[in-house]
């Protein structure tokens, strides 16, 4: 199959000619770094070498639960590859010197993660875990938490993990039953159940730090009331030497449609009322602490399903390329013997749908970086607005990426047939890994809910204004383009609709009407999905137009193609070309229906009842 999972060339692409990364050089807080390219080789070297022969090996054994001794068995074959990324400092590459990163720009960082989840998602899944609780630790922890717990959470010496979710509370957190008791010297007796918790117990680290939502015993119901432990699986003295174990017990795990290499848990909590946590920064304050864990675990989800997309596609151009099947349609080539179905039409079309939504998803992902780099590194009005594209881009990333995951596995898998089927090739696998992208860490309904209420009309559309300028800037440019006015007229006219429909939501919402909001929230955010990807392959296509018709410049159109053929740049620019003016053309074209949709002011989502569904 594909020789690897993710275009190096298109990363390349997007991060130097499209974003162009070097210019962030020129900001105080990234002036140190250059040679991102060499990053980029090593991460792909690396993962390469050393994640990607994990993957099958991850699937087929996956993980080992014991029950007489509760504890959870990674693959063997994981256990080296650990050790070596630690040893890279890959986890913290973009954090602070500090806290013993490199300081890195989060852009790049996007970029690495990419590769690292396409070739090894059941190491580094769990790994970004304890990325995201050391960075929780670092903003609200106390000097001794963040020496003991911050530096060896972002070193990978131990690992960590997420509580939140129990038995009767998912996406209604405020349900949370898990209990904290205050003891005498400032500690806490945690007693509760936490569900689904990834890489709750595994071997592949001496501790694991969970980090869980509970309730002091007399604070309010609901999430106000809610406060974040630490609660590590072996207590430790000071220096982090391990004394004794916690009353954490791992009660099983879940036999899952996918992931089986990456351990999900069922987490107990003081069953014999001796399970020590201890409060990370303010009490009452939990929920928004572990919404700092959150926010930064839904764009990495994103990336997720940007991994998956890739691999697929990727997979399937290999797949298209080597299968023979029937004669081709083209009359110049029908004489000679069966053809490589990836040059019959049907396969191209998925092809391009494939190659469309993975090098715009990429630009949405790397873009959204970009922006939280640049909030990072500026001040005052520049830096809101930046922060604003972040806040506004976030659920786009995690579920508009999420769901195309789930749509481009099936579609390489129909590519390849009956073979795509079969577990002999990596595409159900793809398949049945990525559908759980769009359910945890907040799924995607929930998420749309959050962009259309709070993120848009609870904002009163300032981000969103700030975005549609964005978009017209790339318009305006585009149309002094000759090549690009029909796409940038495409464009134009979906970011006006887009714009239209958020009006008649607010609108509806102004006029308590909200029931008819929440209805459209989830096809609202396929839509605007549909339109910045548009936006972004218009931004693409202004960039690369010039370059290839400089390049082509005197020459016939059958020498043209001649020429791109031998050279590998030119075929990746006019590739290029083809998947923007496919997506723009052809993609963003069926929006206009969604759009309209949107508007419509009859609802039979709003209006059926629970009896109407069945007979």
């Amino acid at each position: 199959m594909a020789a690897f999972l993710v275009d190096k060339r298109d990363q390349l692409f997007v991060l130097n000619e499209m974003l162009e990364l070097n210019k962030m050089c020129e900001l105080e807080k990234f002036a140190e770094h250059t040679g991102f390219d060499m990053v980029l080789t090593e991460a792909h070297r690396f993962a390469k070498n050393e994640f990607y022969p994990t993957l099958q090996d991850g699937d087929r054994q996956g993980c080992v639960y014991d029950p007489q001794t509760q504890t959870v068995r990674f693959p063997e074959c994981f256990k080296k590859p650990y050790q070596n990324f630690r040893e890279g400092g890959w986890l913290a590459m973009c954090d602070s010197p500090v806290v013993g990163g490199d300081g890195f720009p989060l852009t790049i960082g996007t970029a690495v993660s990419e590769i690292f989840y396409a070739s090894g998602f059941y190491i580094y899944g769990a790994a970004e875990l304890s990325h995201a609780g050391a960075k929780v630790l670092e903003k609200y922890g106390t000097e001794s938490q963040k020496e003991l717990y911050m530096t060896r959470l972002f070193s990978g010496e131990w690992m960590g993990t997420m509580c939140l979710t129990e038995p009767d509370a998912g996406s209604d957190v405020g349900k949370v039953e898990t209990r904290a008791i205050p003891q005498p010297d400032g500690t806490y007796i945690i007693t509760g159940t936490k569900i689904f918790i990834t890489a709750g117990e595994h071997d592949l680290t001496p501790n694991i730090i969970h980090m869980v939502l509970a309730r002091v015993k007399g604070d309010p119901p609901g999430t106000k009331g809610l406060s974040l432990f630490i609660v590590p699986k072996f207590l430790s003295d000071e220096n982090g030497t391990i004394t004794t174990r916690n009353d954490v017990k791992c009660m099983g795990i879940e036999h899952k449609m996918g992931l089986h290499g990456l351990v999900t848990c069922t987490m107990a909590f003081g069953n014999n009322d001796a399970c020590t946590g201890y409060l990370l920064g303010d009490r009452g304050k939990g929920i928004v602490e572990m919404f700092n864990m959150m926010n930064e675990q839904r764009l990495l989800v994103g990336l997720q399903g940007l991994s998956y997309s890739s691999a697929a596609f990727l997979h399937a151009v290999d797949y298209a390329g080597t299968r023979k099947q029937g004669l081709s349609v083209y009359p110049d080539r029908r004489d000679k013997g069966s053809a490589a179905i990836i040059e019959h039409p049907d396969i191209k079309r998925m092809l391009l749908t494939l190659k469309s939504h993975v090098e715009g998803g990429r630009a949405l992902a790397y873009f959204t970086s970009m922006c939280m780099d640049y909030a990072a590194a500026t001040e005052g009005e520049t830096r809101s607005r930046w922060q604003g594209l972040v806040e506004l881009l976030t659920p786009i990333v995690k579920a508009y990426l999420t769901n195309n995951a789930w749509e481009d596995t099936g579609m390489a898998i129909q590519c390849a047939g009956g073979y795509g089927y079969c577990s002999d090739y990596p595409f159900e696998r793809l398949a049945r890994d990525c559908k759980v992208s769009s359910i945890y860490e907040g799924a995607n309904g929930i998420q749309a809910i959050d962009l259309v209420f709070r993120k848009i009309i609870g904002n009163r559309s300032v981000n969103f204004d700030h975005l549609m300028a964005c978009m017209d800037q790339t318009i305006r440019q585009a149309e002094t383009t000759e090549a690009l006015a029909a796409y940038a007229a495409i464009v134009q006219q979906a970011r006006q609709d887009l714009e239209g429909v958020v009006h008649h939501l607010a609108d509806l919402s102004e006029s308590g009407r909200s029931d008819h909001v929440y209805a459209k929230a989830s096809p609202f955010l396929e839509a605007m999905g549909d339109v910045v990807l548009g936006w972004l392959h218009l931004w693409q296509l202004s960039i690369v137009v010039p370059k290839l018709s400089k390049e082509m410049e005197g020459k016939a159109q059958s020498e043209a193609i001649q020429s791109m053929k031998k050279k590998k740049n030119l075929a990746f620019y006019y590739g290029k070309i083809s998947s923007a003016q496919f997506y723009i053309g052809t993609l963003l074209k069926r929006t206009d229906g969604k759009l309209k949709e949107l508007k419509s002011s009859s609802d039979p989502v709003v209006d059926i009842f629970e009896k109407a569904f069945t007979g």
